[in-house]
């Protein structure tokens, strides 16, 4: 029952959030919207969509490298299996399934897996964090709904909490492993949590790592910006004319909201994050859903597609591996 509980909050708030996208247009006009879509601009939206995909493993070969050299092919296979897994699974087990299979076929330590994985949160929170900062001074020019800018300010606020939580625990274990034991479980850690605890400090590997770090946070910004432009590709698919920064603070809104995984697949969140940011620059709710719609159905289906695709490359199914997980 307690597994099941975003389940049973998830899909009424998916149904919510997608009433107040879709539950009063005019249906007409967006299937007349759909039509006229620019479907080549649509295609290179797709293309960026996948190259975004790209970077981000990259970007988690180079968090590894500290620990061991990874063969790009199994990154890339098991990071799209996690987000093929994250869309259908509660609790955003696909992040916890691609650390697990990337230990189990490269051979190294799972927790050292798990510490990149968290490092890629931490660097993508500092990324969307301080776009949003900038971006908030924008907002404040914008006849701006007030429920609208209070979630987001509120998403903003949760996200530099656990950003801030996750940069001490992070400097604790990769400097002072004995402090963080202290701290955390003053009568003692076996022999067994102390190897884990160690493996997952040799995934900080590169904090001590210039080569590694910055290259890290420039291909975070390219991760974001390539999102971002793939938005923008997307609204100009849908002819509309909207500056860049809108899209950037549809990046931020959809990022934000869908910070806590409670919607399967992120329907709803994803669509009334996008369209609501798009509503603030003038466009008309019938093209701004539209653009979720299709933006999400980018994103959504590809990574699925490909995730199950690799999913049978490694002769396994989403059911054993969510067992495999759950055993181990």
């Amino acid at each position: 029952m307690k597994r099941n509980w975003q389940i049973f909050l998830g899909i009424p708030l998916s149904i919510f959030l997608l009433y107040l996208v879709f539950g009063r247009l005019d249906y007409r006009e967006l299937m007349e919207t759909l039509k006229r879509a620019n479907y080549l601009l649509l295609l290179f939206s797709l293309s960026l969509l996948l190259f975004h995909m790209v970077i981000r493993a990259l970007r988690w070969e180079i968090l590894l490298r500290p620990v061991k050299r990874m063969r790009f092919s199994s990154l890339l296979g098991t990071l799209f299996i996690g987000f093929m897994a994250n869309n259908f699974l509660p609790a955003r087990m696909g992040d916890v399934a691609r650390g697990y299979l990337l230990g189990k076929l490269e051979s190294f330590p799972k927790a050292s897996s798990f510490a990149t994985l968290i490092a890629e949160k931490f660097l993508d929170g500092f990324t969307i964090l301080s776009t949003f900062a900038i971006l908030s001074l924008a907002l404040r020019n914008l006849n701006t709904s007030q429920g609208f800018y209070r979630t987001l300010a509120f998403g903003g606020y949760f996200s530099l909490g656990l950003f801030t939580i996750t940069l001490v625990v992070f400097l604790l274990i990769r400097y002072s492993p004995d402090t963080f034991m202290r701290i955390f479980k003053p009568s003692g850690w076996s022999n067994e949590a102390k190897g884990h605890l160690y493996s997952f400090r040799e995934g900080l590997g590169w904090f001590d790592r210039w080569d590694c770090l910055l290259p890290s946070v420039g291909l975070s910004y390219l991760i974001w910006i390539t999102y971002a432009l793939g938005i923008h590709i997307t609204s100009m698919a849908f002819s509309l004319k909207v500056p860049f920064i809108a899209s950037f603070l549809a990046m931020v809104a959809v990022c934000i909201v869908t910070t806590l995984p409670f919607t399967p697949g992120y329907i709803g969140t994803y669509h009334a994050a996008l369209s609501y940011s798009l509503i603030l620059y003038g466009v008309p709710m019938e093209k701004a859903a539209a653009v979720a719609l299709v933006f999400h159905a980018l994103f959504f289906l590809p990574t699925t597609l490909l995730g199950i695709l690799f999913l049978w490359h490694y002769h396994l199914s989403l059911s054993s591996l969510r067992q495999e997980v759950k055993g181990n």
